[in-house]
């Protein structure tokens, strides 16, 4: 039964059309506390919803508030179930906050978690990983597990993406989502040695538009099948705009500067 249910709800995350993925990341305060653009939860997700993300992450009070809105534009959600915080002594100690049990009862398409490869708590992240993942597989819910080499000299190092990407898509994750590399070739790098597909991270909110929409359609060209971003989405004055925009590179594969025009004639 868990094979028809992967399939159900993989097919709710999944645009129609392209078969890719934009996910709109809204798991970013408990790690980092309150920030712009995710201040009210509710105004978020409202000021998104003509933008048409396929998919929402974010931790079960955000989706205890915005639920009717999701309904009401039948917009599935994955359940974030880890965290961490930068006030704690570990601030790289992320650890499970939720269970796969609850994101089935409350309609999740599935559940996103967060593990950091390489440092002193690795291993607890990993087991988590593992157990997470025969639950998903129990309940038949899509695993995003983001895989992130953390404390290296250069934690965007192709070597490193793809041994975190590989880690993540060897242990069960129906999607991988990680670091960028810098351009395409490298990227696919790191696509083409998970048999997991893997969404780019969004990442910090850059300087211009075309700047991101440009490591968008880079990590497309790279093999990626969608994005998962945040800040770079409800940071933006227009953030239905920037949403339409990084759907036309992720599903109709445009280049940056036609994709950039979406947002200049909203």
């Amino acid at each position: 039964m868990s094979e028809i249910g992967k399939t159900i709800h993989n097919s709710q995350i999944t645009h129609e059309k392209s078969g890719n993925i934009v996910v709109v990341a809204m798991d970013h305060c408990p790690a980092i506390g309150p920030c712009q653009g995710l201040i009210d939860p509710i105004d978020t997700v409202q000021s998104l919803v003509d933008g048409r993300p396929d998919c929402f992450f974010m931790h079960k009070g955000n989706i205890k508030k915005v639920y009717p809105i999701l309904a009401e534009h039948r917009i599935p959600f994955l359940l974030s179930i880890s965290t961490a915080t930068i006030l704690s002594p570990a601030p790289d100690r992320v650890y499970l906050v939720d269970t796969v049990e609850y994101a089935a009862q409350i309609g999740a398409s599935g559940v996103s978690m967060r593990i950091f490869i390489g440092g002193t708590y690795e291993h607890e992240m990993v087991q988590s990983l593992g157990k997470v993942s025969a639950e998903c597989e129990k309940f038949g819910l899509v695993l995003m597990a983001m895989m992130y080499p953390k404390g290296f000299e250069n934690d965007y190092d192709v070597k490193l993406v793809k041994h975190a990407a590989r880690l993540g898509a060897e242990l069960g994750a129906d999607y991988v989502k990680t670091f960028y590399t810098g351009d395409p070739e490298s990227f696919l790098e790191v696509t083409a040695s998970c048999p997991a597909p893997i969404v780019m991270s969004g990442g910090a909110k850059t300087g211009t538009d075309v700047e991101f929409l440009e490591t968008v359609k880079g990590a497309m060209d790279g093999g990626a099948v969608g994005i998962a971003a945040g800040r770079n989405i409800w940071q933006h004055e227009r953030p239905a705009a920037m949403l339409a925009a990084v759907n036309r590179v992720v599903h109709e594969n445009k280049s940056a500067e036609e994709a950039v025009q979406e947002i200049k004639k909203k």
